[in-house]
């Protein structure tokens, strides 16, 4: 009897541990995803290179193409950097909340003790 309570409790603990897994594999699967765009981003960057000596005498010949040019260059760096701020925050934010849900079982636990 005191085995089938031991196995019992080891499988409800199992149990647990679904939910947790199930978001892990979420965020993985959205991870790679963004990873899979920036890989494909990269390649076509690769296949169509900058050419910047065209943009010089573009810089010479149309003013507000080049500038255009430029402040999608800037826009695009600060969107990267702002993505992998909010990437960091959600990681945190995951940990934090694993870390809670992990005081909350020991507190529920202790509540019935």
């Amino acid at each position: 009897m005191l085995q089938l309570r031991n196995e019992l409790n080891a499988t409800e603990d199992q149990i647990k541990c679904i939910d947790d897994l199930k978001a892990e594999v979420s965020y993985k699967e959205k991870e790679l995803l963004n990873e899979r765009t920036k890989v494909r981003a990269l390649e076509d960057e690769l296949a169509n290179p900058m050419n910047v000596h065209r943009w010089r005498k573009l810089e010479a010949t149309d003013q507000d193409n080049y500038e255009r040019i430029l402040k999608i260059q800037t826009l695009q760096r600060r969107l990267i950097s702002k993505t992998e701020e909010v990437q960091a925050k959600e990681a945190l934010i995951r940990e934090k909340e694993k870390l809670f849900l992990e005081l909350k079982n020991i507190l529920s636990r202790q509540d019935g003790a």
